[in-house]
């Protein structure tokens, strides 16, 4: 097995851009400490400690047990802690019940990263799916010099905002880099095994003039960036690929390195860590949000709130390459 992949399906909303501005000042408001427990993706912890550390509230990374049933025997006992907010994402319908449990103790229901099913008082979202589609494109033609005949790699079974990435990437590209060709669609096992990477192998030498894999799955980012160092064809053949929401794995990372891959993120999950407890803080110290800008301040700058889906956009997507590798390798 080259990679096993776990995935949660994001949903996110593209909003048209406003233009109202709101300036925030939140140190020095809280009246009591706070405490937050957050489910999220651990990937988010150290943005969500140091908004913590700046903003004098307490947050919470307990232990989730397996399976469902483990998360609602968790949620409870958080009820009975009375905490202030609980974060959580993965849009699982079966965790409608527990969540609604939450908010009828009168604690705030966050969404961080991915949305969650049922009513929440805030989701903290990625950025949205046409700057991120559009971030693919851009990345796989930034290698290949913005010409030349490229391939888009999907998975069987792929999730549904995945099939709206591809939609955009297929879309974007031939607007914005007329001279790039894109030679098919191709699906994979999304297995994640020697077989596919074989499978990858086996479409680029039936391509000899393919400059390009662009990956929408995290698996696929794997397969092309794998095939491509198999095959001999860094420097030769060049690939975008989803980053998932971790660079952690060290084969990932290896890739870029080597110049076998750049990885896009929907969005830096730091900075989401970070802008998921200040807009709990936020609410929690009695303001509520209205649609605009609002200045987080620190390293993260702005942010922006969209009422429609009560979303408060943490970042725009992450590219990381080998050039700036360096600087997010150990950060998440």
């Amino acid at each position: 097995m080259i990679r096993k992949a776990v995935v949660v399906a994001a949903l996110a909303i593209s909003v048209p851009l406003l233009t109202a501005t709101f300036l925030v000042r939140s140190s020095g408001a809280a009246q009591r400490e706070y405490t937050i427990a957050s489910l999220a993706d651990p990937v988010m912890t150290r943005g969500a400690r140091a908004a913590a550390k700046a903003l004098g509230v307490r947050v919470l990374f307990p232990k989730c047990c397996a399976g469902p049933q483990g998360a609602v025997t968790l949620i409870e006992s958080l009820i009975a802690r009375h905490v202030d907010a609980i974060v959580a994402e993965g849009y699982d319908p079966t965790a409608e019940p527990i969540f609604a449990k939450v908010r009828k103790a009168g604690i705030f229901l966050i969404a961080s990263g991915d949305d969650i099913a049922g009513k929440r008082h805030l989701w903290v979202s990625h950025s949205d799916n046409v700057a991120y589609g559009q971030a693919l494109g851009d990345a796989l033609a930034s290698q290949m010099g913005k010409q030349g005949e490229y391939a888009i790699l999907d998975e069987q079974g792929e999730y549904p905002i995945a099939r709206t990435w591809k939609k955009i990437v297929a879309a974007y590209i031939p607007k914005a880099y007329p001279k790039m060709k894109l030679d098919a669609m191709v699906t994979e096992t999304g297995a994640g095994d020697q077989n596919e990477v074989d499978s990858v192998k086996s479409f680029m030498a039936a391509h000899p003039n393919l400059k390009g894999l662009l990956a929408v799955t995290p698996t696929e980012a794997y397969m092309a960036g794998e095939a491509i160092t198999q095959a001999g064809r860094i420097g030769q053949v060049f690939s975008a690929g989803n980053g998932g929401d971790s660079l952690a794995d060290p084969q990932l990372r290896g890739y870029v390195r080597t110049g076998a891959a750049d990885l896009v993120f929907a969005g830096n999950p730091v900075t989401e860590g970070y802008v998921t407890v200040w807009g709990i803080h936020y609410l929690l110290t009695g303001h509520h949000f209205k649609a605009g800008a609002y200045e987080v301040g620190g390293p993260i700058g702005r942010v922006w709130y969209y009422p429609e889906h009560q979303e408060l956009r943490a970042s725009r997507p992450l590219t990381v390459t080998k050039k700036n590798l360096s600087q997010y390798e150990n950060t998440f």
